[in-house]
């Protein structure tokens, strides 16, 4: 029997149905492409016991939000580890009763680990135990590979875009300049997103006081992650009137607004394993700063992206501003198109279905992946 079709499909978390969210954009491509989503809150035994036989694939996203740590290192190790054995007991419970285990792996680890051990373990289980797994890059499949094994079980699935995910901004990009006390001729570098220490923000800032021009701008916009990382932001941003902090929870009509203000977004990490938010940027038509030879890096091509190379940040912030900026926006709403959702859906779906056969013992074409 070959399986044609994934009739219903629990994705895990389950998404929130806010615009622009990951899961929600994923479900309703999904939907397009004929699989049925089903809604759930937590991924049980309780919760296998009961819909076993009411769903054919489970879809694992964030396993931090699955089985999440504690901030207490005594009794949070505890019950992080009840919760990923809770986990591994589901998946077993399901997968007995002919459920196929699908995991996109967003991170090859957790930013901020508590427990390091135990969500390194949950990896090495989840990806075990699972009939198929998807990752968004060429990167990030020989990193998952390197690191877990099992590289016979990833599809290259790319991450869709966010063309039209957010509702446009309801003033103009000067009326927001000035709202922020930007110039209207200044050319805007954004650093958007929840302030964590794995963005190296101080180092941005470092790299961004060596630039002599007076005419540009850094805009920092996010919420705080970490009380101590924001204090040396702030610190940092006092020691140079061009910088512009707006540290805090940014509702969704205001995405928009600050990438419509900005000309540039800036990401310099050490490593970018996933590419949801160079997609963000590229598709609100902002050029990209990023580590070189990252996931991020695949996404687009110059104008549209500076790589961050040897010659340091300091460099690509100065090599993205040259060129026109029409040939610019262009370039990167171009390369933001070719992320489609519908392709999305329809590569995920096909994963589901090579997992289905996977789950029902039959063989697959050695290196079969999706693309």
């Amino acid at each position: 029997m070959t399986v044609e079709q994934v009739d219903v499909v629990a994705l895990f978390p389950s998404p929130s149905g806010e615009p622009g969210e990951y899961l929600t954009l994923l479900r309703e491509a999904l939907e397009e492409a004929g699989v049925r989503c089903a809604q759930a809150s937590a991924l049980t035994p309780a919760w296998a016991r009961h819909h076993s036989r009411a769903v054919e694939v489970v879809h694992l996203h964030w396993l931090e939000f699955i089985a999440p740590s504690d901030s207490s290192r005594f009794v949070g190790a505890a019950k992080s580890a009840r919760r990923a054995v809770r986990l591994r007991q589901a998946l077993r419970r399901l997968q007995r009763s002919g459920v196929s285990v699908v995991w996109t792996v967003h991170n090859l680890a957790p930013h901020e680990p508590v427990h390091l051990r135990i969500e390194r373990w949950l990896q090495r289980v989840v990806l075990a135990m699972a009939d198929a797994a998807i990752v968004h890059s060429e990167h990030a499949r020989a990193q998952v590979a390197n690191s877990l094994g099992h590289a016979r079980k990833l599809h290259v699935v790319p991450h869709g875009n966010y063309l039209g995910a957010y509702p446009p901004a309801a003033q103009s990009s000067a009326a927001q300049r000035r709202a922020l006390g930007l110039a209207d001729e200044a050319f805007v570098y954004l650093s958007f997103g929840q302030v964590r220490a794995y963005k190296r923000l101080p180092d941005l800032l470092d790299a961004f006081r060596s630039l002599p021009d007076e005419n540009i701008a850094l805009l920092i916009a996010g919420e705080p992650r970490d009380p101590q990382e924001a204090a040396r932001v702030r610190a940092k941003a006092t020691q140079d009137s061009r910088v512009v902090l707006d540290l805090r929870r940014i509702p969704v009509g205001e995405v928009a607004v600050l990438h419509g203000l900005a000309d540039a977004a800036v990401f310099p990490y050490h490593e970018m394993f996933s590419s949801g938010s160079v997609l963000l940027a590229i598709s609100r038509g902002l050029p990209v700063i990023v580590p070189s030879g990252s996931a991020g890096a695949e996404l687009a091509a110059p104008p549209a992206i500076a790589p961050i190379g040897i010659d340091g940040t300091a460099a690509a912030l100065r090599a993205v501003r040259r060129g026109d900026r029409r040939v610019r926006r262009q370039t990167a709403l171009t390369a933001a198109a070719r992320f489609d959702w519908k392709t999305v859906g329809n590569q995920t779906a096909r994963v589901y279905r090579l997992a289905r056969q996977q789950r029902a013992g039959q063989r697959l074409a050695p290196g079969t992946f999706c693309r």
